[in-house]
């Protein structure tokens, strides 16, 4: 389907040297959609921070702004519609208009269109390769964070473990229980919560840090993004449709793509995943008293 869009923008580009040099004319910056992100958490509790509340308000905002640009986009695409819809003709007129404008270099722009249509059978796969690479990358990260939380909980549980055998209860109990529970068993339960508090803490600094393996992959998946995604995508879908629109001479004004905001909605849903991984609290508070 996209290799069609390669085939018109490469036609497009056959228009004479006067009309190339009228490109689309661009929109009014508009704010980054990156600009939206709020800054990573730098605490080990969700309790102690209002990320996943600003995470989901910033998903929001790109999300609305998207629907406001996907409906600017639409009104233009219809107008492009109409006049196809008016002349069917139309657009195979312009094409050849094109290529008789500019005699000595169609063979040249045929050639390239040839290359074009090549290119994005190579490429489409490697995208969605290179896609599905960085998604895989990611349950990777956060296996290995479980992993370590699980180590570093080994000497807690293992204590639990010998507490559950001493009081004789189940293996799979929560805790101690809430009736009849002696009080050295509670003064032990105290002791594994806050070494289950210590192990996790310890694991939270190391992982979730600005430069802990959680924040490393995020910085990778932007920058995946942001170099390998958008610019792939504005290429096999918004440039041959803008090219589209100038052959046919209906104006690009209040275009903009819709990639960014689609990668920084992907971002951010991505780091809420990961932050939503810490816990809420600590087991036991500063005044002493475990849950």
């Amino acid at each position: 389907m996209k290799s069609r869009f390669f085939l018109t923008a490469a036609i497009a580009a056959l228009v004479s040297t006067s009309a190339l040099a009228a490109t689309p004319a661009a929109p009014a910056a508009a704010a980054s959609p990156w600009s939206k992100v709020p800054a990573p958490p730098t605490a080990c509790y969700q309790s102690q921070d209002q990320y996943l509340q600003q995470n989901s308000a910033a998903l929001d905002v790109v999300n609305n702004e998207m629907y406001e640009v996907t409906a600017r986009n639409g009104e233009i695409k219809e107008k492009f519609k109409q006049i196809q819809e008016a002349d069917p003709m139309a657009m195979a007129r312009a094409m050849q208009e094109a290529m008789m404008a500019d005699p000595q270099n169609a063979q040249k722009y045929m050639q390239r269109i040839v290359q074009k249509g090549q290119d994005f059978q190579t490429e489409a796969p490697a995208a969605l390769d290179r896609e599905a690479q960085i998604e895989a990358e990611e349950k990777s990260v956060m296996k290995q964070y479980q992993a370590a939380l699980a180590t570093a909980y080994g000497p807690a549980d293992a204590r639990w473990t010998a507490l559950k055998k001493k009081m004789g209860i189940a293996m799979d109990s929560p805790g101690p229980g809430e009736m009849g529970v002696p009080d050295w068993a509670w003064a032990e339960w105290g002791v594994i919560l806050r070494e289950r508090d210590q192990a996790y803490q310890a694991t939270c600094a190391t992982w979730f840090s600005p430069t802990g393996p959680l924040q490393a992959y995020l910085k990778r998946y932007k920058t995946f993004l942001v170099q390998e995604r958008i610019p792939y995508e504005k290429k096999i879908i918004d440039e041959p449709t803008l090219e589209q629109y100038q052959l046919m001479s209906v104006s690009t004004a209040g275009y903009r793509t819709t990639t960014d905001y689609e990668a920084v909605a992907d971002y951010l849903k991505v780091a809420y995943r990961i932050f939503a991984e810490r816990y809420d609290h600590p087991y036991c508070s500063s005044n002493g008293k475990c849950e």
